[in-house]
């Protein structure tokens, strides 16, 4: 019962804000539909069932005109008017087609609007990062967040809906047959006991064993598709870097490491799906033996009273697919089963997923921003900066960006310079502190620049559009900083991400800066990759191109020190630093 609460939590939590959103209207119309064709299927099905009683019987009896009217158009009896199988046929039909489509037609709507508000919230706020910088959150199920997106949660919608859909349909089915196969069965006598009502007996008593047996064999089958879907995620993601990282593993020859790699993960997927594949025999060897025995067994104890001339062979055969009915109805949990544990692991996966993006996106950041006029300094006054863990990087952290000015930020690896980056940047959550802030566009350019997909027009001018800049300008700005012979492709759709050297890439990032002109700029090691001359040659181009901009570095580089007018050292704030070291560092000259 716990693991079904959990569950239920579960799907209400993935479910609840769709069916309240702003498409609410659609969402419940078509729930509606589909429910109401679904319904009116079992109650054409339970129509379908007296004119088989007709047609049988008139079999049984060689009445050839009954038979065909039966089959037809409509028999008028002693028990009533009868209308013909295949004129109810029609209806069932459209109904079926229509219950069908207007199910998919609601599954698409909400995987849209469900993929639309996950994506949003994964890129809100830098959540996709945060969820990467957060042991703790991979650790409770963020990781593949492209398969949580993309394949969980369109099995998601799917799965529930069928899932839904079934269980109401069953339980619809349940209470409009149980009434027939009470009438039609009648009094069992058994030892000079009546059991009225004794077919609907066999059938609750038959379903009771057949779910406890199909529970017994795959209640742990939840658990290891939990583990399968993962284990998939994580092979698929191994064979994914193997792609983004061709070049450096060609380069140190290290294809059997990754092979080798690539078998461990694999080996992972291959013996879970071992286990359930032999689970999945028994199971199945259950559920079809159990499906197919219950037709025969119902015939066997309702050819009773037919032998006993109580009731005609039309009769017995309603009899025995209403049995059919009520047995399918009851048993729907161990005929479900296999789908239902892939459905609960999919809901578990998703659901963490959600959680995880809901605990990210409510974490807050502890650093005061003060806005101030956008010609004024930027001043970190009692910064301190922690790793993911609660480790403490930097300790009271205090200095001034004077503006207008190009300062170096020094100091040994590990120091937490690109952290403290991140901070100013904005998307580092672990820190405390006071930052007074320009109010001014600024740019944070890391080491390797990201390249999004597309054309090199759309990478260029990342992350505004390519509409943002006239294409004369962009081709300039890419001659200004040596990538001229790219122009002719600049329309060309490939992989630049990997197309280009990391020195091209950095040359790139520069013109991007050229292109944006932000008040501010901050370099963190963006020149690593070229040779001195041409680092030289940028840093002159963004004092001529962009003479207001103000420039902040990264450097271990003394030649990039030395075009620097200022720097700040941050050893004295590491946590390591020796103790009675100056906790308040000004700007200096930057010449050492």
């Amino acid at each position: 019962m716990q693991h079904l609460r959990l569950l239920l939590k579960d799907v209400w939590y993935l479910t609840r804000p769709y069916f309240v959103s702003e498409d609410k209207k659609w969402a419940w119309g078509l729930l509606v539909a589909v429910l109401v064709l679904t319904f009116s299927m079992v109650g054409l099905d339970l129509l379908q069932s007296f004119s088989r009683n007709v047609y049988y019987t008139a079999l049984q009896q060689r009445d050839a005109t009954t038979f065909l009217r039966g089959l037809f158009w409509y028999v008028h009896n002693q028990e009533g008017f009868v209308l013909g199988f295949f004129i109810i046929t029609i209806p069932a039909v459209l109904c079926s087609i229509y219950a069908t489509y207007l199910q998919q037609m609601l599954g698409l709507r909400w995987r849209r609007w469900l993929t639309q508000r996950m994506t949003r919230q994964w890129m809100e706020n830098q959540t996709y990062f945060r969820i990467a910088i957060t042991t703790s959150g991979l650790e409770a199920g963020a990781d593949n967040p492209d398969q949580r997106i993309q394949e969980d949660l369109n099995s998601f919608v799917t799965d529930t809906l069928t899932q839904f859909i079934n269980l109401l349909s069953n339980i619809v089915t349940l209470f409009s047959y149980v009434g027939l196969l009470w009438a039609l069965s009648g009094p069992l006598e058994v030892l000079g006991f009546s059991i009225p009502g004794y077919f609907f007996w066999a059938a609750l008593i038959y379903s009771v064993m057949a779910t406890w047996v199909t529970h017994l064999a795959g209640h742990k089958l939840a658990g290891l598709q939990f583990f399968q879907q993962r284990a998939e995620a994580d092979f698929r993601y191994s064979l994914v870097h193997v792609r983004n990282n061709a070049e450096g593993i060609a380069l140190y020859r290290g294809e059997a490491e990754e092979q080798a790699g690539l078998n461990r993960s694999f080996s992972q997927v291959y013996g879970n799906f071992l286990v359930i594949m032999r689970r999945t025999k028994w199971l199945g060897l259950l559920t079809t033996g159990l499906e197919v025995v219950s037709g025969n067994f119902a015939l066997l104890i309702g050819s009773i009273r037919y032998f006993a001339g109580k009731m005609t062979f039309g009769t017995l055969m309603q009899l025995v697919m209403a049995f059919s009915r009520v047995q399918g109805a009851l048993g729907w949990l161990s005929t479900s089963y296999a789908s239902l544990t892939t459905w609960h692991a999919e809901v578990a996966r998703l659901a963490t997923f959600q959680r995880v993006m809901d605990r990210a996106q409510a974490m807050r950041d502890k650093v005061t921003v003060v806005p101030a006029a956008a010609n004024a300094n930027l001043q970190v006054s009692g910064l301190d900066v922690f790793r993911p863990d609660g480790a403490a990087l930097l300790r009271n952290v205090s200095f001034t960006l004077e503006h207008g000015q190009m300062t170096v930020v020094t100091g040994p690896s590990g120091t937490g310079k690109s952290t403290l980056f991140r901070v100013l940047a904005g998307i580092w959550p672990f820190a405390t502190g006071t930052i007074t802030q320009p109010d001014v566009a600024m740019m944070f350019v890391p080491q390797r620049p990201y390249v999004p997909t597309g054309t090199l027009h759309r990478a260029v001018t990342y992350p505004a559009g390519v509409d943002a800049y006239p294409e004369a300008d962009v081709i300039a700005a890419l001659q200004q900083v040596g990538l001229g012979q790219l122009a002719p492709r600049i329309e060309s759709e490939e992989a630049w991400g990997q197309i280009l050297s990391p020195g091209e890439l950095q040359r790139l990032a520069f013109a991007r800066i050229i292109l944006a002109r932000p008040g501010w700029v901050f370099l963190d090691e963006s020149t690593s990759n070229l040779d001195a001359a041409s680092e030289a040659a940028l840093y002159a181009l963004l004092r001529q191109a962009c003479p207001d901009m103000t420039v902040v570095s990264i450097t271990h580089r003394e030649s990039v020190v030395a075009m620097h007018v200022n720097r700040v050292d941050l050893s004295p704030f590491a946590v390591a630093a020796p103790e009675g070291s100056e906790r308040r560092v000004s700007a200096s000259p930057a010449s050492p």
